[in-house]
């Protein structure tokens, strides 16, 4: 399936005819119609959304168990000669088209919030844009120098409830600057410094963390004067750590250690004790979705048992059975996730 930009312009006229002829036929089926669009595609529960209020309404209201009952899936990227993205999924192995504004003659730099994001060099803009609502945010006039690695840069996504606008945030890896912007054509730059290296960005639960090479763990303030604020945490791990990187279940937040090609070590980062906790077999209940570009997560895939995984590379957490589904690491060059924890609301109290 492709989606592009006049799937907006075919679904208004949809809408209009649905809900001028009165109510349809479906509307006393709420049950069945709900169980029908819980089975469909991501691109046509978009869609589906898109038919008539009523319809509307029941992707609105079912959003959040929808997602969450969706897999993620592997990502191609467009090329800077053609705009055309590629998912494929993960248990079927089919494939689907998305057509992607923006992308001619800009580099995909990442994914946030179910969001890609582009860099045009020569406008020295950020696009972000949705492939499957075909939403779009702008970010400006960008002043620094942006590293266009797939695995070097870092960015994300956050709503800022106090003035009702997106902040995008974004470094690099191993440098020590911090940047955001709120969007909109007229957008303005702030910048903070770290004092040690960033390895690795990332929100929840309505805040900003950064964690340095080096294990730290700072909260990133967003306001007109931005600031770094240092979380002592306990138990730090003994041993140097080496490829560090945020990954998050909506309910914990964890960090993921390669120690070697083959092994990983996941950490949890217990905000309410403060310390690092080492997950060991008996407690890892998640599956780990790692991309070589940011854009991993941690997922309880009990909702899919029973359904073989399909082109993918799968390595263990600390040499784990290889027949539980629990623990692994599922590697790809960037997965797709659009859960409702993704994009999380951050308060930037005196932007403008």
């Amino acid at each position: 399936m492709t989606t592009n930009q006049n799937d907006d312009a075919s679904s208004s006229k949809s809408t209009k005819t649905a809900d001028n002829n009165g109510p349809p036929p479906w509307s006393n089926h709420q049950d069945l119609l709900c169980e029908i669009m819980m089975k469909l595609e991501l691109a046509d529960f978009f869609a589906f959304g898109k038919v008539c209020k009523s319809w509307r309404s029941l992707a609105l209201t079912h959003k959040n168990k929808y997602m969450c009952s969706r897999p993620p899936m592997s990502v191609t990227l467009p090329t800077d000669i053609t705009t055309e993205c590629y998912f494929r999924d993960i248990f079927e192995g089919r494939k689907i088209k998305a057509i992607i504004p923006h992308s001619t003659g800009s580099t995909c730099v990442g994914l946030t919030c179910g969001y890609l994001i582009f860099y045009g060099r020569i406008g020295r803009d950020f696009w972000l844009v949705n492939p499957f609502t075909s939403h779009e945010l702008h970010f400006p006039n960008f002043p620094l120098e942006v590293n266009t690695n797939l695995s070097i840069f870092r960015g994300i996504l956050v709503f800022s409830p106090s003035v009702s606008q997106w902040a995008f945030v974004l470094s690099h890896k191993f440098s020590k600057k911090i940047s955001f912007s709120l969007s909109g054509n007229q957008a303005s730059w702030y910048h903070l410094t770290s004092e040690f290296s960033i390895v690795d960005i990332h929100s929840f639960r309505g805040k900003i963390y950064t964690l340095t090479f080096c294990g730290r763990l700072f909260e990133v303030g967003l306001d007109s004067k931005p600031t770094l604020t240092p979380l002592g945490l306990k138990n730090f791990p003994k041993r140097q750590l080496f490829r560090l990187e945020f990954v998050c279940s909506g309910k914990n937040l964890f960090v993921l250690d390669m120690v070697t090609a083959y092994l990983y070590e996941v950490y949890e980062i217990d905000l309410e004790k403060m310390e690092w906790v080492l997950k060991q077999k008996s407690t890892v209940d998640y599956a780990f979705f790692v991309g070589d570009i940011k854009s991993s997560a941690a997922i309880n895939p009990d909702t899919w048992s029973g359904r073989g995984m399909k082109y993918l590379r799968v390595d263990y957490l600390n040499n784990l059975e290889r027949s539980e589904l629990k623990g692994r690491l599922l590697i790809a060059d960037m997965w797709y996730m659009n859960f409702p924890h993704d994009c999380v609301e951050v308060n930037t109290p005196q932007l403008q």
